[in-house]
């Protein structure tokens, strides 16, 4: 609430305003700031006519300085107790037990198998960015661990410290704890609320399954809790910019923000919270009249640097990393352009002569970005022509080769025939040549006509047509060099490795194509190749990898994958689940397999946090969309009592100076209405950091949960844990309407706090057996807590 006193003198007016804890004093000529954070010395007001009780009162809350000091202490010391008590408590509950399954567990198949391709320096491909899996493989590098297990699903682990690289992830999940409890003091809860929100995340059972095994979710979910920490304490700095404090956050935001980018790209989504902020802080502060240009414009500065550009940086620089720490080739090398790979140990590309002739055995990998290898084998398109499927395909296989030949000439039937080993008839390839590609495993040829492409329809159909001595001109495609190395003449000879071509149809003039994507399960989810009529020639252009070109050949690589992680709607996968089902806590997850003489663990969450969470959503709309009508009418009516004030103070004005009063001592002591709900008694911080809480919290679930069913490849339960963490947040509301209870306040708060630490711990230890392991039939043990 704020009031002002307004002391008339003669020639000498004297005002104080208090608001927040602030106090501001000034005269006609001076103007101080008193701010709690720095007490003054108690000062004396030397005003004739001053009555000696205000005085008291305004020396007396200049003397509350050391009151203030001793509460920030006792503050300071009842968190610091707090965090050592939930860090001993995560770090017990994430740590107990954590070998009772020694079998490889769920995704740890992937994750852990990805480590060891790390530790072994052998190149493989993922759909996500590798920073979380170069942590995995640094876990199993500090648990002396030779990456020789392929962490093949449901095997038991052999004679490797695995319980490290467990441990090593089940850390993240305690740091969670800890960020959530600092989240929430920063947003201005209550150290009891605080202290709620952590418990809901230390004492979810699904939280706490998943941080106990070689998984990435554990480094993003505390990777995603530490930018929204950032995003808080950056945001109670905004009236100290460019102070220490101010620039340090802001830098670990954006370090955040590229480190949880860099594990999985969902974690792009809290950084479009992150700019939803930014956005709204530059625009108020572009309403700000007393802040000069340039200071506004260094404000800009500031968090592109530190934001966008430090973020990006880091996001790049483990590309780098991870383009050199595999320097051995391995199974991803086909997801990489031919030259990277030609630099990979072990690669077999030195045998490959540099120029290429008719007869040569070559594979043909599509230049765009995450293009694959032209592929063939036996099975036929099921409609179309019905000939054998042509697609692209990511990994060493006997059917990506193909035999370059001449186009038929019935002068010369001996070159027509299969390749020999002699150099007889050898002939270079060059620009412009008739050609015809003939897959060496099935003997047909590469072929297209006038039938549409089963899933780009505007394209048409490219398949395996006939054998060698039989076919047609539909057969044949002229090869056109577009491009190469700038190091070598420039005179249109194919060239392995280097050269860059097209292969346009003789007769239709399409071009090969390789789609964006994926064949049916008929077609092994592979992508399609097309003959594509609206494609022109290329310009000739220099071909040369470098960095940037493999950074984004990757990156769209990843991309076109993780757009192919379909569900197959005729094949039932029962670890599978929709996003619908996920708010109420509608399914779980088996973590391993399932027999009755082995340990068995369930993902599933704690109901009360998941279902109480999701009701919070639905109490904070309500409760804002109460505040802004209750709100908009008070403002309404503050607005016409303002202007009836106005216009009553001018009247005794003129009054005044028509009596000629010019008498000393003369005081006006008036209270203006606050700008502040009256009804609800919310100042207008308070409900400046209402709307904070709810942008962080309200806006993180929808970022993290709408995509989730626009989505259309398969979905997982653990998918929904970034969006569940803001809902624990959600503690604020109970905080927020118990400060507004009038009477028994202290009763109903305990009994409220109480209530809601009983059912989550109550409830998370009911659930207890599902987390840490069912001995014996799980119908058994699950019939009796349903």
């Amino acid at each position: 609430m704020t009031s002002e006193l307004r002391y008339r003198y003669i020639q000498q007016t004297t005002h104080m305003v208090e608001k927040e804890g602030i106090t501001t004093t000034w005269t006609s000529s001076s103007l101080t700031e008193i701010d709690d954070d720095y007490p003054v010395k108690p000062y004396k007001l030397h005003l004739q006519g001053l009555h000696q009780q205000q005085l008291a009162s305004l020396n007396a809350e200049n003397s509350d300085g050391g009151k203030k000091k001793l509460a920030r202490i006792v503050e300071a010391c009842s968190s610091t107790v707090l965090t050592l008590v939930l860090t001993g408590l995560s770090a017990w509950t994430r740590y107990r037990d954590i070998l009772s399954t020694n079998n490889v567990a769920w995704n740890e198949a992937h994750f852990g198998k990805f480590g060891s391709f790390y530790i072994r320096g052998e190149r493989f491909f993922d759909v996500h960015p590798s920073l979380a899996k170069m942590l995995v493989g640094l876990s199993g590098i500090l648990a002396a661990y030779d990456g020789s297990f392929n962490f093949e699903s449901g095997v038991n682990y052999p004679d490797i410290n695995y319980r490290f690289m467990r441990l090593f992830n089940a850390t993240f999940g305690v740091v969670m704890v800890l960020l959530a409890f600092w989240t929430a003091r920063e947003l201005h809860m209550s150290r009891t609320a605080s202290t709620f929100a952590a418990a809901m995340v230390l004492m979810d059972n699904a939280y706490l399954v998943i941080n106990r095994y070689i998984l990435l979710d554990s480094m993003l979910l505390s990777s995603i809790c530490f930018v929204v920490l950032c995003l808080t304490k950056f945001r109670n700095l905004k009236d100290r910019p460019f102070l220490a404090k101010w620039w340090m956050w802001l830098s670990m935001m954006g370090v955040g923000i590229g480190a949880v980018s860099s594990m999985k790209w969902v974690g792009l989504l809290v950084t479009a919270l992150v700019g939803l902020c930014t956005v709204e802080d530059l625009w108020d502060l572009l309403g700000d009249l007393h802040m000069s240009m340039a200071t506004y414009v260094m404000h800009w500065v500031a968090r592109t640097i530190l934001l966008i550009a430090l973020s990006i940086t880091i996001y790049i620089s483990r590309f780098i990393a991870h383009f050199y720490i595999p320097s051995n080739s391995g199974p991803g090398d086909a997801y990489m352009p031919s030259l990277f790979q030609a630099n990979l140990n072990g690669a077999d590309f030195s045998k490959n002569s540099l120029e290429v002739a008719y007869g040569s055995l070559v594979t043909i990998k599509s230049s765009s970005h995450g293009g694959g290898l032209l592929h063939s084998h036996i099975q036929a398109y099921p409609q179309g022509s019905k000939q054998q499927q042509v697609m692209t395909y990511h990994h060493k296989d006997n059917n990506n080769d193909w035999i370059l030949t001449r186009s038929r000439n019935p002068a010369t039937p001996h070159l027509n025939n299969p390749p020999n080993n002699n150099n007889e008839h050898l002939q270079i390839l060059k620009s412009g040549d008739n050609v015809r590609l003939v897959h060496e495993s099935t003997g047909r040829n590469l072929h297209t006509h006038r039938i549409r492409a089963p899933v780009t329809t505007a394209q048409l159909e490219v398949s395996g047509y006939k054998y060698w001595n039989q076919g047609d001109g539909y057969d044949e495609w002229v090869l056109e060099v577009v491009g190469g190395d700038s190091r070598l003449p420039q005179d249109g000879t194919l060239r392995s490795l280097t050269t860059k071509f097209v292969l346009r149809h003789r007769i239709l003039g399409c071009l090969l194509t390789s789609g964006m994507m994926p064949l049916p399960e008929w077609g092994f989810k592979q992508v399609e190749v097309y003959c594509d009529q609206s494609v022109p020639a290329l310009k000739p252009m220099q071909y040369k990898s470098n960095f940037w070109r493999d950074f984004i050949h990757l990156n769209v690589a990843m991309m076109k994958s993780n757009n192919g992680l379909t569900q197959d709607p005729d094949k039932d996968d029962h670890l599978a689940s929709l996003p619908s089902q996920w708010p109420f806590l509608a399914i779980g997850l088996r973590m391993n397999r399932w027999f009755d003489n082995k340990i068995k663990i369930y993902l599933l969450g704690n109901p009360i946090v998941w279902w109480s969470g999701t009701v919070s959503l639905g109490v904070f709309v309500a409760t804002l969309a109460y505040y802004n009508v209750v709100r908009g009418r008070q403002q309404q009516r503050l607005l016409e009592q303002e202007q009836q004030q106005q216009q009553q103070e001018e009247e005794e004005e003129q009054q005044q100076e028509n009596d000629g009063d010019d008498a000393q001592g003369y005081q006006t002591l008036q209270s203006q209405p606050s700008t502040s709900s009256t009804s609800n008694k919310m100042s207008d911080q308070e409900w400046d950091r209402f709307k904070f809480i709810g942008k962080v919290t309200f806006d993180g679930w929808i970022l993290y949960y709408l995509p989730s069913l626009i989505k259309g490849h398969v979905m997982y339960l653990h998918h929904y844990f970034p969006a569940l963490y803001f809902t624990t947040l959600h503690a604020f509301l109970i905080d927020h309407f118990l400060a507004r209870l009038a009477q028994h306040r202290l009763f109903v708060k305990t009994l409220v706090w109480g209530v809601a630490f009983a059912a989550v711990t109550l409830t998370f230890i009911w659930f207890w057996p599902a987390s840490y392991g069912i001995h014996g039939p799980a119908g058994d043990t699950m019939k009796n807590r349903q």
